[in-house]
């Protein structure tokens, strides 16, 4: 019996594939602001959904290291302040209240995309995936966010720079340094603090009435 065609990344998938991405996208809805003021483009979502970044964690320990390392200095580095120990879901809430939204590239796993990446045999690299999926990860921004502004996390994410400059997306494109912002790693202080001082000048020129790149 054939498998069916996920919509997300467009591979025959099984039937998990399918429900978890459906799940992954009720979560994003359920916090998807009307107007998006800042896109904030990653490359894939996790393997597991609670590591997902608009998962509701209501505890700090549901989430993998690496997952939590991002959601929190995402959070501190846009100056979110819920009250202290509140859950994961009320950080959603003010990301949503302030326009911000978070999206992925790749709206399956890197793993189940590309076959061997676990193992690090696989062929396909960044660019290739910028190739191969560049034109729907624009057709969903321009038709789809239509956000005022994108920021790139991750330098995986660095060869899509020249996909949105030549689709018009050049001026509306907030880098730091004129690169995606590093992933912010738990076991790197110096990452974390360059990851928040890149967040906090992306947010100054978002507010600027220039808005230059």
């Amino acid at each position: 019996m054939a498998q069916a065609i996920c919509d997300g990344c467009g591979l025959p998938s099984s039937d998990e594939h399918i429900a978890l991405r459906i799940r992954r996208v009720e979560l994003a809805s359920r916090f998807r602001p009307v107007h998006i003021a800042i896109l904030f483009l990653a490359e894939s979502p996790p393997e597991s959904l609670e590591d997902y970044f608009y998962y509701p964690a209501e505890s700090p320990s549901r989430r993998a290291r690496l997952s939590r390392a991002l959601f929190d200095e995402l959070m501190q580095g846009l100056g979110m302040a819920p009250p202290p120990g509140s859950s994961d879901a009320a950080f959603l809430l003010e990301f949503q209240k302030r326009g911000f939204f978070f999206a992925d590239c790749l709206e399956c796993p890197v793993a189940d995309v590309v076959p061997g990446v676990r193992e690090g045999t696989a062929k396909a690299n960044a660019h290739e995936l910028a190739h191969r999926y560049g034109p729907v990860i624009l057709k969903r921004i321009e038709h789809s966010y239509k956000p005022k502004h994108v920021v790139l996390l991750s330098t995986r994410t660095r060869h899509l720079i020249p996909l949105l400059h030549q689709a018009g997306w050049g001026d509306r494109l907030l880098l730091y340094q004129g690169l995606p912002l590093h992933f912010p790693h738990p076991d790197n202080p110096a990452a974390q603090a360059q990851f928040r001082a890149g967040l906090q000048e992306i947010l100054r020129r978002a507010a600027s009435p220039i808005g230059t790149a």
